[in-house]
């Protein structure tokens, strides 16, 4: 994908439509579920692919960023799709991008998400689960009409792009909205809750707010309340597709995703999650707290430099866990000498500090977190590899 250039003078939607157009609209005649928020849009996205499997459809799932493998962001059926599916229309975006001017060639993401649709086009999925990348009102993925749209829970995430505020960063995520198209959603804050009925309003979108996941509905993989919420989403979304709730319910229990509380030694008390700002630390702590009871001994931490590391370290530290920072194999890596909060131990990779995790355990447990860099790179030291 060397051929890609960073974003250039075209606005980033405008440039996405062009490249459709030249790709001869591959998004058109496919059947959106499109995902946006802060937290949770993997897990809504995963319950939803499971959802409509179980269902007996063939549905096609988009998702970002990967962990291991960048084929874990288009699934079909259930799985990554081949090396030769991939390459094959890789190398046909890229022949269209190669003929346009360097301003107006894609960033990655785009790139990546016009090939996405084209993927799906040629494999003839029932339907496309679509997980917006950043925001919503200007991010790639929106330039189709879905069936449904799905709001997850808002963070403070990315406010140097999306405004200050849970008002301006609802505005952004509300952006997915097309006219007449029903929404759900978990709930607000509420300055974004009014920007988003508002918007709902005037595109006359029914709106329904969600509760989390009933008891009845039993333990599903996915673990912590967070996550009961996220369940409901793709729950309400069955019902209105008009799927029996027997359906449902198996398809919500057999929804996986890796990374997010994934507990690696439970009897050692070994947890891996891709909490990245301070509402997905305080639902990884509060997921430990109802699995194992009061907070964990030792947190394995590391972040990206765009990420808010002094937010999410002091909430770790308010925990009593001793914090062992890690440097991330990435040029983004947030350098643990220069956090604000000082870890008792720092260590130049993840390999390192898995073995000394390893040699010295802690009867209170080990959480790991602070990106899904991190969580990538503790899954390939542990021989994972994604279907």
């Amino acid at each position: 994908m060397a051929e890609v250039c960073a974003a250039g003078i075209q606005p980033g939607l405008a440039r996405m439509r062009k490249l459709l157009q030249l790709l001869q609209h591959p998004e058109q005649g496919l059947n959106f579920i499109h995902i946006a928020g802060t937290n949770g849009k993997g897990s809504v996205a995963a319950a939803m692919d499971s959802v409509l499997r179980e269902a007996g459809f063939r549905p096609g799932l988009y998702t970002s960023p990967h962990l291991v493998d960048f084929r874990e962001r288009f699934r079909v059926d259930g799985r990554m799709v081949s090396g030769k599916v991939l390459r094959n229309n890789m190398e046909a975006v890229i022949r269209v991008i190669q003929k346009l001017p360097c301003q107006k060639r894609p960033t990655l993401f785009e790139a990546a998400t016009a090939i996405a649709l084209r993927i799906f086009r040629e494999e003839r999925v029932d339907f496309v689960v679509w997980e917006t990348g950043l925001g919503g009102r200007l991010d790639a993925t929106n330039v189709v009409s879905p069936e449904l749209c799905l709001l997850t829970s808002l963070g403070r995430d990315h406010e140097e792009i999306l405004g200050r505020g849970y008002a301006k960063i609802g505005k952004e995520k509300a952006g997915i909205l097309k006219r007449g198209v029903p929404v759900f959603s978990v709930p607000w804050p509420a300055e974004a809750a009014r920007i988003l009925k508002q918007r709902a309003r005037k595109l006359r979108c029914p709106l329904k707010l969600v509760r989390p996941l009933p008891a009845a509905y039993g333990s599903p993989r996915l673990l912590g309340n967070h996550q009961r919420w996220n369940l409901s989403l793709a729950r309400e979304a069955g019902r209105y597709l008009g799927f029996p709730d027997r359906w449902i319910r198996r398809g919500l229990r057999k929804t996986e995703w890796p990374g997010r509380f994934q507990i690696l030694d439970n009897k050692r008390r070994l947890v891996l999650d891709g909490a990245h700002n301070l509402e997905g630390v305080r639902s990884a702590l509060h997921a430990w707290r109802k699995r194992f009871g009061g907070s964990p001994a030792r947190i394995l931490f590391g972040c990206l430099k765009d990420k808010p590391s002094r937010e999410m370290l002091a909430e770790l530290e308010k925990a009593g866990a001793k914090i062992w920072g890690v440097v991330l194999p990435d040029a983004r890596s947030s350098d643990p000498l220069r956090w604000e909060i000082h870890p008792t131990r720092i260590f130049s990779g993840v390999k390192q500090a898995l073995e000394m995790d390893r040699r010295e355990p802690t009867p209170g447990g080990t959480l790991i977190l602070g990106s899904l860099v991190l969580a990538g790179e503790v899954l390939r030291a542990k021989g994972w590899r994604p279907e």
